[in-house]
Order: C-alpha cells, then sequence, then structure tokens
C-alpha cells in the first residue's frame, strides 16, 4: 500500500468514527444523515482535487455565503431548533469540504468535525455503538496524526529544497525517498494500535481509580423513546386487525436465581386496571402516595412469607411510561430512581416520563399459593377496597355468566373455581394476533366466548377477570411483560415488545391478589443457532457496557479497591513465605556446602574461570567468537556484518583519539588519516562500508574482505 492510500484510508477512518457515532444516536434527522454519508462515500472513489480545480471559485463562494441564510432558514422554518440548525449546517459544510480535499487544512476541518460528532455522540446516546466508535477515532486519530505530520514534514522539506522525486522502477535504499515506494501500511497499523493500547493501559486506570461524579447524561436514551404498542395504561377491545410484534428490547432483567430454579409464573408486572365499561379497562383512581425510605431502599411491605426473596435488577430501556416494573408481590425497591410512588392497586411509579434509560434493583416475594392454606380461610373474606373496585360488572351479554357457573360447577371453593377457569380458557380457546369478528361489536368479549374463539392476551385475561366477577371474586387485569428471553452470554433476560403481556390477578387470604394467566402458550418461532448466539453477545457485551463502565459509581470503586487491597495482602503473603523458604533452603544448602566441600576449591574454581575469560579477551579470541555469533545471526544479510566491521574500526581510532565529526561523511573522515599507518586499510574499509550501505546490490563476498582490513587496522593502530 502507498503513503498516500495509506493516509486517505487512515482519514477516513478517523471522519466515519464520528459519523457512526452521530448516526447511532438516532438524533440526527435521516436526510441530513444520507446526504453527508453519499458525499463521505463519493469522495473516495472520486478525484476530489481534479473536481476542487474544475469547480469556479465563484461557485464556492456563493455556497459560503449561502450558509448564513440556509441557517436562518432552517431555524426559523424547519428543525425550529438552534442545535438541530447547527448540526444541519456542520454537516453541509463537512460536505462540501469532502468533496473538494485538497489541502492538508481541508483534512485538519474533517478531523475538528469528528471529533465534535463523537463529543455530541457522548451527551445523546452512552452505549457499545459509541464505544466502539471511539476505540476506532483512538487507533485511526494516532495513526493519521502521525501520517499528517510526515507528510506536512516532507511536503515543507521538498518545497525548501526543491526537490522532485525520480521515477523509479525498483526500491531506493539510502536516498531518503522512501516515501514515494511501498508504504509499511502493516506496520503503521500495528505500532497505531499499540500506542492507543498503551493510552487505554493508562487512562482505564485512571478511570477505575478517579472519584466519580454524577453522569449528566446518566438518564439520556440512546435515541427516541420508544413507544410501546403492546403496553399501555389502558386496555381497549374490539379493535380488528393484526397486531405486528417488535423486537425491539424493552429491558434486561439479572435476578438472584439461575432459571431452572424461577417460578414458571414470573413475569414482570406493571399496571394493574380495575375498571371495564364493556369495552376498554382503566384505572377508576388515579391518586398516588410516595412509598417511604429506608436505609437505601424504598420500602413498600412490613413483613414478607419467606426470607427467600427474588431480587431483580432491571436496566429499562427509554420507555414511554413512568410505570415501574418488578415481579409480583414487591417488597423493596432500590433508590436508584430516586423517586417513587403508589396507588391504590399496587402499581409503581417514578417521577415523571423522563424517556431516558433506567436502572433499579427490587426484591419480590414469590411464595406460591397454598390451596390448602386458603382453604383454611372463611370463603369470601374479602377487604373492603378489594369489593368496591374489583366486583363491578358491566350490562353484558348473560351467557357470560352462565358458562361461568357452568364451567366451575366441579369445584367447591373460589380458588378452585379461579383455576378451573383458567384451565377451561386455556384448553378450549387459541391464541392469536389476527383479531377477527365484526368492525362495531357490541360486546367484544362476548363475541370472543362464543363467536370467534380465538384471540390475544387481552381478551383471555378480560374473559377470566369478568367471569371471577361474575362468580363474586374480586379481580382486575394486569399489564406488563413476559420474563422475555434468557441470554446464557450475558446472564440476563431480554425483554422486547413482542413479550408485552396482560393476565388476570385475583384475591385470596392470606396471600392478597394471586397471579393467573389463561392465555394459551405463545407459539414462537424458534431462531436459528448462529442468530440467536449473535443476537446475544450483543446484548450481552451492550449490557456490559452498560452496568460496568456508564454506571460505574463509588461503590464499585470502593469494591474495587477493596479487591486489589485483599490481592495485593494475598501476593505480599506468599512473596514473604516464598523467601521465607528460600532463606531456610539457603541455610540448609550452606551448611552442607560447608561440611562436603572445602572452600578453596570454590575460590579456586572461580578465579581459574575469570582467568580464562580474561586470556580470551586478550588474545582476540573473544571478538572473533562475538564476529561468529553476529554472522550466524545475520547471514540473511551479510551487509550487516560490514557496517559492524566499520562501527569496530571507529571504535579503535576512538580509542587512539581520532574521532570522527558529525558533520563529516565516511570518506572525508578517512581522508583525514591518510599520512597515518592506519589510513590505507582503514579507507578501503571505509569504501566496502559505503558500497555495502548505497549499493543496489552488495556484493556477498565484501565481509570476506572486510575481516582482513579490520586486521590490519589493528595492528597499524599497535
Amino acid at each position: 500500500m502507498s503513503f498516500a492510500r495509506c493516509f486517505k484510508l487512515s482519514s477516513y477512518c478517523l471522519i466515519a468514527s464520528g459519523y457512526v457515532a452521530i448516526v447511532a444516536t438516532g438524533a440526527i434527522d435521516f436526510i441530513s444523515l444520507s446526504a453527508f454519508g453519499a458525499a463521505f462515500v463519493a469522495s473516495w472513489f472520486i478525484d476530489t482535487a481534479r473536481l476542487y480545480a474544475r469547480i469556479p471559485p465563484w461557485v464556492l463562494n456563493v455556497v459560503a455565503a449561502a450558509y448564513i441564510p440556509f441557517f436562518v432558514v432552517d431555524y426559523r422554518l424547519i428543525s425550529h431548533s438552534f442545535v438541530v440548525s447547527s448540526v444541519h449546517l456542520i454537516f453541509l459544510m463537512a460536505a462540501v469540504k469532502i468533496l473538494t480535499l485538497t489541502r492538508d487544512r481541508d483534512y485538519a476541518y474533517l478531523y475538528l468535525v469528528s471529533f465534535a460528532e463523537l463529543l455530541a455522540a457522548s451527551t445523546l446516546a452512552i452505549d457499545f455503538t459509541f464505544a466502539l466508535s471511539f476505540f476506532v477515532f483512538l487507533i485511526s486519530g494516532v495513526c493519521t496524526l502521525t501520517l499528517f505530520e510526515i507528510r506536512k514534514s516532507h511536503a515543507a522539506a521538498q518545497s525548501q529544497g526543491s526537490v522532485r522525486p525520480p521515477v523509479v522502477a525498483g526500491r531506493l535504499r539510502g536516498t531518503g525517498l522512501e516515501l514515494f515506494e511501498r508504504f509499511p501500511a502493516r506496520t503503521m497499523l500495528l505500532m497505531s494500535l499499540g500506542m492507543t493500547l498503551m493510552i487505554l493501559g493508562v487512562a482505564v486506570p485512571i478511570f477505575l481509580f478517579l472519584p466519580r461524579i454524577t453522569l449528566a447524561n446518566y438518564g439520556r436514551s440512546g435515541g427516541h423513546a420508544q413507544l410501546l404498542s403492546g403496553f399501555s395504561d389502558t386496555v381497549e377491545l374490539g379493535t380488528i386487525g393484526t397486531i405486528k410484534e417488535s423486537q425491539a428490547v424493552v429491558m434486561r432483567v439479572r435476578v438472584s436465581e439461575p432459571p431452572e430454579k424461577l417460578p414458571p409464573t414470573l413475569k414482570w408486572r406493571g399496571v394493574a386496571l380495575d375498571r371495564y365499561d364493556g369495552r376498554t379497562w382503566s384505572r377508576s383512581n388515579l391518586f398516588r402516595v410516595p412509598v417511604p425510605v429506608q436505609g437505601e431502599y424504598f420500602k413498600l411491605e412490613r413483613s414478607v412469607l419467606t426470607p427467600n426473596l427474588l431480587w431483580q435488577t432491571f436496566y429499562v430501556e427509554a420507555l414511554s411510561t413512568d410505570v415501574v416494573f418488578a415481579g409480583h408481590k414487591v417488597v423493596a425497591v432500590s433508590r436508584d430512581l430516586r423517586v417513587l410512588q403508589r396507588d391504590s392497586f399496587d402499581n409503581l411509579y417514578t417521577a415523571g416520563r423522563t424517556f431516558g434509560r433506567q436502572r433499579y434493583s427490587a426484591a419480590s416475594d414469590t411464595t406460591p399459593a397454598d390451596p390448602v392454606v386458603i382453604a383454611s380461610w372463611p370463603p369470601h373474606s374479602y377487604p373492603e377496597e378489594a369489593t368496591k373496585c374489583c366486583l363491578q360488572v358491566p350490562p353484558e351479554d348473560p351467557r357470560i355468566g352462565e358458562l361461568a357457573r357452568e364451567v366451575t360447577l366441579g369445584a367447591s371453593d373460589p380458588f378452585g373455581k379461579a383455576r378451573m377457569l383458567e384451565s377451561y380458557l386455556r384448553n378450549h380457546y387459541e391464541y392469536s394476533l389476527d383479531l377477527k369478528g365484526p368492525p362495531a361489536a357490541k360486546d367484544p368479549l362476548a363475541m370472543f366466548l362464543f363467536d370467534v374463539r380465538e384471540g390475544h392476551c387481552e381478551y383471555f385475561a378480560t374473559a377470566m377477570s369478568i367471569m371471577l366477577r361474575e362468580l363474586g371474586i374480586p379481580s382486575r387485569l394486569v399489564n406488563g411483560f413476559r420474563t422475555g428471553e434468557y441470554n446464557r452470554l450475558g446472564d440476563d433476560w431480554t425483554v422486547r415488545q413482542r413479550d408485552a403481556h396482560s393476565w388476570v390477578e385475583a384475591y385470596f387470604a392470606p396471600y392478597g391478589w394471586v397471579e393467573f394467566d389463561p392465555t394459551p402458550p405463545d407459539p414462537r418461532h424458534p431462531r436459528f443457532a448462529l442468530t440467536a448466539m449473535l443476537a446475544d453477545l450483543a446484548d450481552a457485551v451492550d449490557l456490559w457496557w452498560w452496568e460496568d463502565v456508564i454506571n460505574y459509581d463509588l461503590w464499585r470503586q470502593y469494591q474495587l479497591v477493596a479487591a486489589v487491597s485483599a490481592a495485593a495482602r494475598g501476593w505480599q503473603s506468599s512473596a514473604a513465605e516464598l523467601l521465607g523458604r528460600i532463606a531456610s533452603w539457603r541455610h540448609g544448602a550452606a551448611e552442607a556446602l560447608t561440611s562436603a566441600v572445602e572452600w578453596r576449591w570454590v575460590a579456586l574454581i572461580l578465579a581459574a574461570s575469570a582467568g580464562a575469560l580474561l586470556l580470551l579477551q586478550r588474545t582476540g579470541i573473544w571478538r572473533h567468537l562475538r564476529r561468529l555469533a553476529r554472522s550466524k545471526a545475520y547471514r540473511r544479510d551479510r551487509t550487516i556484518e560490514v557496517r559492524e566491521f566499520y562501527l569496530e574500526a571507529l571504535r579503535l581510532l576512538a580509542a587512539r583519539g581520532y574521532r570522527r565529526g558529525r558533520d563529516q561523511t565516511p570518506l572525508e573522515f578517512a581522508m583525514i588519516l591518510q599520512e597515518h599507518p592506519a589510513g590505507p586499510p582503514f579507507t578501503a574499509l571505509t569504501q566496502l562500508y559505503n558500497q555495502t550501505r548505497f549499493s543496489r546490490a552488495a556484493d556477498p563476498a565484501f565481509p570476506l574482505k572486510a575481516g582482513p582490513l579490520l586486521k590490519s587496522l589493528r595492528a597499524a593502530l599497535r
């Protein structure tokens, strides 16, 4: 790869990193991103310098003059936002620059634009895409700035010395013009990667140990808030059509138990609805009260039935709701939410619709309801607040009540009747996302039960809830999400919009509100193994970035410091133990050596070894051995050996007071010694060195000639 190609590729990677980061935020309109993207791709294939030369100067002046009017029109009539208008202006200027790349300052301007895009993206989105873009920006930035300096320095040297690179067929050596030959792009990339890793090696520890302050964009999303089609604060029946499933991620949940130990009925509860008017479910009471705080948690229950609570950590994407999701019967929620409110239906809410990502923990009492315990309580022992709001039945088809009584004839207690209704709906009706029937049915529930006999979860939950009320059992409909898909790589549950679900809660003492799910299992299409693995990997990486980088707080710093301190103490203890063993072994070895060997023999061996080394050094055998080792090491390039001979000759002359000046060439220095006895052999050796250093094809016999010349030089200096 040539230098020009490598420089262009590195520069484009640097520019693209900022562009990709700003695209991933979803905050910039599609037209602006597409226009700059098209200009970016086109500039790679066209000759931008030739295009700039062909465009009349007045055209670029008109475009530059139109910047300000365009900005005003955009701000007043199109975007109505100063920030968005400024971004449009920057993209327009950058598109013109990248299509007319000619001078170094054009590249510098685009580098600054990319850096500004990366800064803007850091305030709009904090996800794995931003981290990847930032890493590419670092590598390409180091490489580009290095190549940019080489390019500028070489251009300055050409202009000062009026150097014109010749057209050569082969590689030149020692001319300084290698810049115009094959460029070592791979070496440059590895150097840039190494320098980037060194930078990160210094920056990451600083990031880990530097005191953290609250992130200003902690609650900001990776784009626009998701408008959930499956989850809502209200449920309306009677709509005709087909529900489209969305793969968009709503939340990720980590739980304290492995998948095989979780309750099979576990779901993420959202909001309970009590009032049904024959078509729509809603809440009859919208009053909320703040949840009291105890330590680091919001406390919702005074006592629990079991000490084995299920702990959940939620990583919720930006949603268009203020509902707080958690497992059934929440007893505590962490104060990460800062504000927590509840209503009379046990629904939880945070402070307003922040349209931002949220992270919080919750503990739920997942003790299953025991029919024997429920049967021991008096039947129909319901609290007043449950009977007041959750037994209301709208004017409806009388066949619904008759069907409820007919299905539950064999049950002797209310809980048994609820189980029979749940089983009947699951086994005699079919799940479907295609909503059929007359568009304006008077009673959509009766149409579902007696005519269509298939529907989605809202119909099943409505049917069971109303039939329970017909039997005098308080019930309500609940909206939330199924558990989702388990990601083994990230050890979390990925919940998507398609997992939105509705089920039923009925009141049974002493457990309170008990969950029932009359909807048949949802037939999901199996995913391909490779697709599932890649999706799980992407979700796991994104969750890691969110949890271990973005939410890296003071408590995590304390845990890290404690772990490092414990490891250091362990290493110190292990080192002390090892040193103690070495000292004990050394003491034992010394005693054994003293008793077995006389020290005079040890001193005699050491003296003989020192004498042998001195003899090798004085007789020159050591130099011959070293030269032989070098010739073996450099057998692929024998010219290196000649350079070693020349450097040794310079050392011999320096020892006699003859030193080569920095402003002297090798031949100039050799001419000074012409009158000296060592002059002829040194001059001949210098000529061999020059031929080896600067010749296109070095003679392999040169090293054989250099050895005798060096020997003659050494003899002349004596």
